[in-house]
């Protein structure tokens, strides 16, 4: 009996604290909805491919570190332990040893190795951070290219319903007149099977908007909501495309000097082959022979009265006068991979070039599109509207209005596609000139111009 009461106690303070003046609601929370910066904020934290570029970026500061070392001075402390036998030695000559050392030892001079190892880790390093904001840009481009996929097939749904509805409409009208002995049942035939067939698209219509938004989470690296979320900006009308339609950018001209000086893979570029020039200065310096300080203390604990605490200090000229090659065979390889360096930079130049009037080409192309397809959708509106005149009046035909409802169905999608087009369009040539978010700060990242 406690327990049936305590837990009767129990369900009443759970219903006390869910009451409305508490702020304590049984429904769900509302679905997320975001826009196009929040997605590209989404998949700056998410996607594998920038933690990928992060890990490089950390990897080649390592190696710095590693680089610079050759500069600083090593320490070293050993100790043994032992007996040890020396012949005819008085009082004792055999008799327990304990030994330690602490040396010390300073790089003075390599002819270059050491400063070439850490001037090519530094641009490497560099090529590291072009390399992330080069990841960087081609994200945000596929994050666009991916949202505007997803509102092209919402889009494309809300056509379809209006022709689901056109057709249902028609459909209704066809069996009044075959009632009214207007129209033959051959009417209402014909206006069931498009009705079907629109109704046949819708269902198609609905499930590419699905696969459209499975492509947009694996970009973003996430399903926001658990899929339950919401994009911004699904609802426009189509006459408002025209008026929503952004404008081209600059000249073509104008579009390949940005892209020779911002892309991130030509920086990229650039900074490998500094890398290289440097690693063959530092390969090179294998041939000259290193120059270093060293410094040692040894004390001994032993009954052996030969063995004193001492100490030494020196410089020391290494020189390896043969080393079988390998050194040859090294700067053979460094100077491949400079010449290899030169080569991809100039075909990462013409690659840009080629980008850039490619999408400035299709921009141009799709922005005149999507007024040729306004001006399709409004013929074709009136098409409709005299087709649906003439069937009203007996002057028109079944065939007749079918084609029109085709037509205006067909410029419909037509303009959804073109517009949705040109924005994909302008995407690809914002990454073709080298526009990439600033990847510095992770959740914090705006679009640089």
């Amino acid at each position: 009996m406690r327990l049936t009461l305590q837990a009767l106690s129990f369900t009443i303070l759970l219903c006390s604290l869910c009451l409305p003046d508490n702020g304590c609601s049984s429904e769900p929370p509302p679905a997320p909805e975001l826009v196009l910066e929040d997605l590209i904020n989404i998949a700056l934290r998410n996607n594998p491919t920038v933690i990928i570029a992060r890990s490089q970026v950390l990897s080649a500061e390592s190696r710095k570190t590693q680089a610079v070392s050759g500069y600083l001075p090593k320490l070293t402390a050993t100790g043994n332990a032992g007996r040890i036998h020396i012949n005819h030695l008085s009082p004792v000559d055999e008799a327990g040893l304990l030994a330690g050392k602490i040396s010390a030892s300073q790089l003075l001079f390599d002819f270059g190795n050491t400063s070439g190892a850490i001037s090519a880790s530094g641009y490497t390093i560099e090529a590291a951070r072009a390399q992330l904001n080069s990841v960087g840009s081609d994200l945000v481009y596929r994050v666009k290219a991916a949202y505007y996929s997803v509102l092209e097939k919402h889009s494309l749904i809300m056509v379809t319903n209006e022709q689901v509805e056109s057709y249902q409409k028609h459909y209704d009208r066809a069996k009044e007149y075959v009632k009214a002995g207007i129209k033959s049942k051959i009417d209402v035939t014909n206006a069931q099977v498009e009705l079907t067939n629109a109704k046949l698209q819708l269902h198609q219509s609905r499930f590419a908007l699905k696969s459209a938004k499975v492509a947009l989470e694996k970009v973003i690296g996430m399903r926001p909501g658990d899929g339950s979320y919401r994009i911004d900006d699904e609802d426009h009308d189509l006459k408002e495309f025209i008026h929503l339609l952004p404008p081209m950018p600059l000249s073509r001209e104008e579009l390949l000097q940005l892209a020779a000086r911002q892309r991130p893979d030509i920086e990229q570029a650039q900074k490998e082959i500094r890398s290289a020039e440097s690693t063959l200065t530092a390969t090179e310096a294998d041939y000259w022979p290193s120059l270093g300080a060293t410094a040692a203390y040894t004390t001994y604990d032993t009954d052996l009265p030969t063995l004193e605490d001492q100490w030494q200090v020196g410089v020391a000229l290494d020189w390896e006068f043969f080393s079988g090659f390998r050194t040859q065979g090294e700067v053979a390889e460094a100077k491949s991979k400079l010449r290899s360096s030169r080569a991809q930079m100039r075909d990462i130049e013409l690659t840009a070039i080629q980008e850039v009037t490619d999408s400035f080409l299709l921009a141009q192309e799709q922005r005149e599109s999507v007024f040729l397809a306004d001006e399709i959708l409004t013929l074709a509106e009136e098409n409709l509207d005299l087709a649906d005149q003439r069937y009203k009046t007996g002057l028109g035909d079944m065939i007749e209005f079918n084609d029109a409802q085709l037509r205006i169905s067909k410029a419909r999608s037509n303009l959804v596609t073109t517009y949705y087009s040109y924005n994909t369009a302008l995407a690809s040539l914002e990454k073709a000139i080298g526009q990439y978010p600033d990847m510095t700060e992770p959740g914090e990242q705006k679009i640089q111009q």
